[in-house]
């Protein structure tokens, strides 16, 4: 084995951990041996130096897994994330700058999502990409139709609002595939699954297209080769 992932929000989510991880994977060589992907906090590495970047790049990070959720400031603020669409271009360049990849995750259908956000979620990814290219590392977004957890802020606030639980949790699958035609939706499969409610003001077939939309094209990126602009 010479790659592993850590599936912890915290492992590059609070500096203090961050700190006490990458002095043990110097202090073992980890990056002489190995490569890793781990999920981050934009907001955190927002705040940490170049240096401290050059130190994970060091240790072996490959990619950073990264909640980016929308490009609307107005979702964002209302999803409580702390962040704004310009911290996260801001902390995606500086991370492909060094050579680090990111994946961004996207959710459209958020409730009370408008047309106008959606647009500017599709205009963020967009512009990751361009930023992207203009670095080593890469940017791949993957994006998926909003579904409520129980236990969530916003489960709370469904129910609040007369939804039915039994409702929120009846996901069914959503085929983007065309009946399987479609390569570039095969291999997520299964993420496309919805409860089949419009939570915002874009109708549910509009929010779909959508999430087709951009991973054709980031399928289409995924093909070719990257070249780094001069």
């Amino acid at each position: 084995m010479t790659a592993f992932r850590f599936v912890d929000d915290l492992f590059l989510g609070v500096r203090n951990i961050i700190e006490e991880q990458m002095q043990a994977f110097t202090r073992h060589q980890i990056g002489e041996r190995y490569v890793w992907d781990a999920t981050g906090r934009i907001n955190v590495l927002d705040r940490i130096a170049d240096s401290e970047l050059e130190r994970l790049v060091s240790n072996g990070l490959r990619e950073v897994a990264l909640g980016i959720e929308s490009g609307s400031d107005r979702i964002l603020k209302t999803m409580d994330k702390r962040i704004n669409a310009e911290m996260t271009e801001r902390v995606a360049g500086r991370l492909v700058e060094h050579g680090i990849g990111v994946k961004g995750y996207f959710i459209l259908g958020f409730p009370g999502e408008s047309q106008e956000d959606l647009d500017a979620t599709v205009r963020h990814i967009r512009n990751l990409w361009e930023i992207a290219d203009q670095h080593p590392g890469d940017v791949r977004a993957s994006v998926f139709e909003f579904r409520p957890y129980p236990g969530t802020p916003i489960w709370q606030t469904l129910i609040k609002a007369g939804h039915d639980p039994d409702a929120l949790l009846a996901y069914g699958d959503v085929d983007l595939t065309g009946d399987g035609a479609d390569e570039s939706m095969r291999q997520r499969d299964e993420f496309n699954f919805s409860v089949g409610i419009q939570f915002g003001d874009v109708p549910l077939q509009r929010i779909r297209a959508t999430p087709a939309m951009l991973t054709r094209e980031q399928h289409d990126r995924n093909q070719g080769v990257k070249e780094v602009a001069a």
